[in-house]
């Protein structure tokens, strides 16, 4: 464990945040983004998605946070702040699809499922953090 953490610790900071927001806004905000290589899914799975999307979202802001502060365990308020800001952004992004009119739309049930993954993960994280923090 403590070699990847050290492996992690030498990688620019908020990296893996940064590069998750990225692919969420292409993937949320591109008219297509997977053009003809979308699959073809049962109903209702975008909101699986949108959850995963969000929850590793929030995952990887508390990676983040806990690599900048040296693998110290997170207090609650960080983990609740790191969901609360992820599900944040999928709302703004809902708003940005309405008002973008790029045929993508607006759906209170997109926000529900990413604030859902936010959430999950948030106390996934708390249940679990003890097995790779320091302390």
């Amino acid at each position: 464990m403590e070699k990847l953490r050290a492996a992690l610790s030498r990688l620019p900071q908020w990296v893996f945040t940064a590069a998750t927001t990225l692919l969420i806004l292409w993937l949320t905000l591109a008219p297509d983004p997977l053009g003809d290589d979308a699959p073809t899914l049962f109903p209702g799975a975008d909101k699986i998605v949108h959850a995963i999307m969000f929850g590793f979202l929030t995952t990887m802001i508390l990676l983040d946070t806990e690599r900048k502060r040296g693998w110290i365990q997170l207090p609650a308020v960080r983990i609740v702040s790191a969901a609360v800001a992820s599900a944040l952004l999928g709302a703004l992004i809902e708003v940005a699809q309405l008002e973008m009119e790029m045929g993508r739309g607006f759906e209170w049930a997109d926000m529900v499922a990413d604030a859902t993954g936010a959430a999950l993960c948030g106390c996934g994280w708390k249940m679990l953090q003890r097995h790779w923090s320091v302390n």
